[in-house]
Formats: C-alpha cells, sequence, structure tokens
C-alpha cells in the first residue's frame, strides 16, 4: 500500500502525534508519563460537568489527546494500520465520516454512564474502525469464505476484548469504546460498497439517522441529573486554586469530604488551602490527617513538617 493513498489516516495520525507533542512542551516533558486530570482538562478532555454544560466541543477535542507515551503509541499503531484498510475499503470521505461519527458516539456514550470520568482518547473511533472492518467483513462472509472470516473476526475480537480486559483493569472508559464500536459498525453498514445490501443503499440517510440519534442521546445526558461524588468537587478545587481562589476551593472540598470523610487527596488540598488562607493550625491537622490516612502523599508529610517546626513549640527539659 502507498502511503499517498491514505491521506486521511495520515493526517488524523499526524494531528494527533502534534497535539501530544505540544502538551509535552507546554507541561515540560509531564505529559509524556502521566498528564493530571487538570491538564487533559485544560486541554479539552471530555467531561460531564463541562461538557453537558455548554462546552460540547469536548467531545471532538477529547478524541485527540492521550494520556501519556504508551497510550498515545497503542492507539496510533491501531489507527495507522486499521485506518489504512478502512480507507480503502469505503473511500476517504467515508473514512473520515466513519471515525468522527464513531468518536462522536464513543463520547456521549461515556457522557450517560461515566459523567464522572474525565476522558481522552481515539479509542472511541478507532474503536469505530474496528466495527466498520467488521460490518464489511460480515456483509462479505461468503464471498471471503469461512475461513477467511473465521480469522478476521478472531483478529477482531482479540482486540476488542484485550482492550476491554485493559479498561478494566487500568481505568480505561470502556463505554467511550461500546459506543465507537457499535456507531464504526453502523456507519461501515451503511457505507458498504456497491449498495448491495438493504442498510447501504442510503448512506446519507443512514449517516444522518445515525448522526441525529447521537444527538438525541447528547440531549438526553444533558437532562439526567447525576451526583459525581467527591471526584468532581476534587477536580472543581484545583482548577479553582490554580487562580488563587483558595477560599471557594475550601467550600468545594467539604463537600467533598462529606461524601467520602477520608478522602486524603481532597484532606491535603483542603489543608492547602488553609495554609494559604494563613489558617495554620486547621492546615496543620489537616495535613496530620492526610498523612495518617495516606503515609505515600509526600507534599502532606513535608508540609505537615514544616508547620510543626515553625508553629509547634519544642517540649522544655528539666535541667539537673
Amino acid at each position: 500500500m502507498s502511503e499517498s493513498k491514505f491521506p486521511a489516516t495520515r493526517l488524523i495520525v499526524i494531528a494527533n502525534l502534534a497535539v501530544f507533542a505540544a502538551m509535552c512542551v507546554v507541561s515540560g516533558g509531564k505529559a509524556i508519563s502521566a498528564p493530571s486530570s487538570e491538564m487533559l482538562l485544560h486541554w479539552g478532555a471530555n467531561f460531564g460537568p463541562r461538557t453537558l454544560n455548554g462546552e460540547w466541543w469536548r467531545m471532538f477535542s477529547s478524541m485527540f489527546l492521550h494520556i501519556g507515551f504508551v497510550h498515545i503509541a497503542f492507539n496510533m499503531a491501531a489507527l495507522w494500520n486499521l485506518g489504512q484498510s478502512a480507507e480503502e475499503l469505503f473511500g476517504t470521505r467515508r473514512f473520515v465520516n466513519l471515525y468522527f461519527i464513531s468518536g462522536f458516539g464513543g463520547s456521549c456514550l461515556s457522557l450517560l454512564f461515566n459523567p464522572g470520568v474525565v476522558s481522552a482518547g481515539a479509542s472511541g473511533a478507532i474503536f469505530g474502525v474496528y466495527g466498520s472492518l467488521f460490518a464489511f467483513f460480515f456483509a462479505h462472509r461468503k464471498e471471503m469464505g469461512k475461513e477467511a472470516f473465521l480469522a478476521g473476526s478472531k483478529s477482531a475480537t482479540a482486540f476488542l476484548v484485550l482492550n476491554i480486559v485493559l479498561g478494566f483493569t487500568f481505568g480505561f472508559d470502556n463505554f467511550c469504546h461500546l459506543g465507537g464500536l457499535v456507531s464504526g459498525f453502523l456507519c461501515g453498514t451503511f457505507y458498504l460498497p456497491r449498495g448491495n445490501k438493504p442498510l447501504s443503499r442510503h448512506p446519507v440517510l443512514g449517516t444522518f439517522l445515525l448522526i441525529a440519534s447521537i444527538y438525541g442521546l447528547f440531549k438526553y445526558a444533558q437532562t439526567i441529573p447525576f451526583d459525581l461524588g467527591d471526584r468532581y468537587y476534587v477536580l472543581a478545587a484545583r482548577e479553582l486554586m490554580q487562580s488563587d481562589r483558595y477560599a471557594e476551593a475550601s467550600e468545594l472540598l467539604n463537600k467533598a469530604l462529606v461524601r467520602k470523610p477520608n478522602n486524603a487527596d481532597a484532606i491535603f488540598l483542603r489543608g492547602f488551602a488553609l495554609l494559604k488562607t494563613k489558617h495554620y493550625q486547621e492546615a496543620l491537622a489537616d495535613f496530620e490527617k492526610a498523612a495518617a490516612i495516606d503515609p505515600e502523599l509526600t507534599e502532606a508529610v513535608k508540609l505537615r513538617d514544616a508547620l510543626k517546626a515553625e508553629f509547634v513549640p519544642a517540649k522544655k527539659t528539666d535541667s539537673k
């Protein structure tokens, strides 16, 4: 296969790599291994409280963000190989359609079932590419022959199962994967060559109905009242603290601790906010509690020891 035959695949891969490189440069290299949730949100990750409240564009910007080098390397390797096959089978224009519709579908399903998760990555769209290829293989299973069809199906199934297992193991957004897979399968069905299958005879209508359905899911997600628990308040508090809004951050962290009283991160952050507003004794109490809950929270330990040295007087010893 000649690379010049697959402009969309190359352009999408380059765009993902360019965004990741920019994140690494701006973050001073932190994005290479473990970008924080705050960093991902700043760059456009999908997150229910924001996406469902006016920042709808996050459903698409999140498709170009990745959580570290391993994440983007795995995704781009899959996209490079599968994207070329899908672009050759369906054509460049239809490949672009199914790629972004799959990403849109994945983002929407994530908002429905994981609104409190900061979601990023091209995985939903890539699962859609898998779905479109499987639709093609399934529609042409007789022409391909049983052996070839089973070989292709087993390969795709192995990839899907591996990603689902990894999703449960490392906390990936499997609902995004599922939404992308289903959307890609439907797109692949609409875009089958020659229009010799019932659903492929009206590809424009099929595309319109699929987009309308996904948009309907998005509008439905906006109507669902959900409680994000302590996670949302901690994330929001971190952002407020970056703007030196410590009093407001403390209020949110108090709400987080009502939901989860032993959240060491929330206790530490509240202590930090109290420290910045010169409530030293309260800050010391929070640092001591956070360090007791999670001794590996080194910042809490350091600040606890520093405050003790500064404000707790040393005990006097009797001289004989």
